[in-house]
């Protein structure tokens, strides 16, 4: 894609960036700082978008993980399993007041029924790539599938929490 075919379709590529961002995050202001993010991203790629309808579904894609990180760098980091070590409720230690406290141990406890309910082998390569660190590559190497379906099974359990959570924030 041109520069003057980018410029042509920007404003598309917005407002779609700032409708999606604006469904997943609360705020207008980070729902603005992710779409000026999107384009500041299909910016940098647009040699190497194909078409509008391309350009169109990166936008929406790098829209709703934008906002999903958006979301993470809110809260404070929840460790994924009780076993992982210190919990959020024992970081927040001292700098909350109890009943904060509480309710991020029941947040901690929710996420972790959450999670035991994904499918044992998304379960199994979140863990790989959250608690381990380790690359998509490597995890399908160690696995013996392929990288494709190490993201499509990263992708289906992040939806899946994903979802949860937002279903769980609007009750």
């Amino acid at each position: 894609m041109t520069q003057s075919e980018f410029e042509a379709i920007a404003i598309q590529l917005r407002t779609v960036a700032h409708g999606v961002a604006r469904q997943i995050l609360s705020s207008a202001d980070d729902a603005e700082d992710a779409a000026g993010d999107v384009m500041l991203r299909l910016w940098t790629l647009h040699a190497q978008l194909k078409d509008d309808d391309h350009a169109l579904k990166l936008a929406t894609v790098i829209s709703q993980r934008l906002s999903i990180d958006i979301i993470r760098k809110q809260k404070k980091r929840i460790s994924i399993f009780a076993d992982a070590g210190e919990g959020l409720a024992q970081k927040a230690g001292q700098e909350s007041n109890p009943s904060e406290r509480m309710e991020l141990e029941e947040d901690e406890r929710w996420l972790v029924r959450q999670m035991e309910k994904l499918p044992p082998r998304e379960l199994q390569v979140l863990k790989m790539r959250k608690m381990e660190h380790r690359s998509n590559k490597e995890i399908a190497r160690l696995l013996g599938i392929g990288e494709a379906s190490v993201k499509v099974m990263l992708s289906n359990a992040r939806k899946k929490l994903f979802n949860d959570i937002k279903m769980r924030n609007r009750q």
